[in-house]
């Protein structure tokens, strides 16, 4: 996989920076770590492509004693290849592959939906593959932990589940500092992500409760720069907001709410929330609330017509063949794209646009539908949201 797509936020700028002495970060997929030791280096992450490692480690001039798996989102680690290649051919000893436990069956599970995570991931991240059934080229750990595991006397391991259950801090004591991995993210945390599995909001706040009380001095999140000015207090005010966004959800749900009432209703505090470490620059505050709505009850959004509904193009179809005056939908659609109402525009335009057929008008209303998801591409926060808005429907 090329190192390319500079829109993408999850790719680093590839700069090695120092954090401390004998601690490099390394931008290769968002930020890696690399920590110096007496049996050789600690990295962690190797990037998204073998073809990124060489120079990398020609920079850092040391053999690599481990590789450690931040978490087990693909991706991060398609540079493992790369890595035992460089050994072999200096003649070094292959590097350890060390991760949680769970990396090993959320792998398991990757390989069995191979097609299945390469369509959402030519959505997400545009990314187009020449074959969605291939499976993912995934190095499996040569050795797991539980709950914490010493690689050396300055290096611990510490098991984060947050954005996915098999997170792996990096705590070096002596230094304090800590590499926050996927529970750190200097955004927004990634929870409900529109086509991923549900993630565990209160799980996550925890995990920055403990992570803040180890009293880190430097913070090294996965995404974005360096936090040495009070890290502790934007672990715990990260975790005050998805506590806020629980108790605020759960109140609306006890309300007799439904999930688009709440995400439109819901009022946030500014002091939780516009702050720069909660910008939407990937993850969304909306995907939160649906997704801790989606943990507390079922998949039916409360209309009686969608409880069993027909396929899909049978029902768009019949919405189609029930408007008489089809030009009046598109009429109406330019009124409201005109107005700066583009999002009620696309509402309008689904009217005609999801049914199949070669009708002259809802042909039009599909290339109206494709312009108005052009703009409000342009208009979302979420690199997640303007790519779904880009990659078709």
């Amino acid at each position: 996989m090329p190192f390319q797509d500079t829109e993408n936020p999850l790719y680093g700028s590839g700069q090695i920076t120092e954090v401390a002495p004998g601690v490099r970060s390394i931008g290769l997929q968002g930020n890696s770590l690399a920590v110096d030791t007496a049996s050789g280096l600690v990295v962690v992450d190797t990037g998204p492509s073998p073809d990124l490692v060489a120079p990398v480690l020609d920079q850092l001039g040391e053999p690599v004693r481990w590789i450690v798996y931040s978490h087990g989102h693909l991706g991060y680690n398609y540079g493992v290849p790369g890595f035992f290649e460089h050994a072999a051919a200096h003649g070094e000893r292959r590097p350890t592959v060390v991760a949680h436990e769970n990396v090993v069956r959320r792998y398991q599970r990757y390989l069995e939906t191979a097609g299945l995570q390469n369509h959402i991931n030519t959505r997400q991240f545009r990314r187009p593959m020449a074959d969605l059934t291939a499976p993912p080229p995934i190095t499996f750990p040569d050795q797991t932990y539980r709950e914490a595991m010493t690689l050396a006397p300055d290096v611990r391991l510490l098991w984060a589940p947050s954005e996915t259950d098999d997170v792996t801090a990096v705590w070096l004591p002596s230094q304090r500092v800590l590499y926050g991995s996927a529970a750190v993210i200097n955004g927004i945390p990634n929870i409900g992500t529109p086509m991923r599995t549900m993630r565990d909001t209160v799980r996550w706040a925890d995990t920055l409760d403990r992570l803040a009380a180890l009293n880190p001095a430097v913070l090294v999140p996965e995404f974005g720069p360096m936090v040495r000015e009070d890290p502790v207090r934007q672990l715990t005010m990260t975790a005050a907001a998805l506590r806020w966004l629980r108790g605020a959800v759960v109140d609306q749900l006890n309300r007799g709410r439904r999930v688009d009432d709440i995400v439109h209703d819901l009022r946030y505090p500014a002091e939780l929330f516009d702050v720069p470490w909660m910008r939407e620059h990937y993850g969304h505050r909306e995907y939160i609330v649906r997704d801790i709505v989606r943990s507390e009850t079922g998949w039916w959004d409360g209309n009686p017509t969608s409880l069993h509904p027909s396929r899909p193009d049978v029902a768009a179809a019949a919405r189609a063949e029930a408007i008489t005056d089809k030009q009046a939908v598109l009429d109406h659609a330019e009124r409201l794209r005109t107005d700066g109402r583009v999002q009620e525009a696309l509402h309008v335009i689904d009217l005609l646009a999801l049914a199949p057929g070669d009708d002259p008008l809802v042909k039009q209303a599909r290339t109206v539908k494709e312009e108005l998801c052009a703009v409000r591409a342009a208009e979302a926060s979420s690199y997640v949201s303007r790519s779904f808005y880009r990659s078709g429907w």
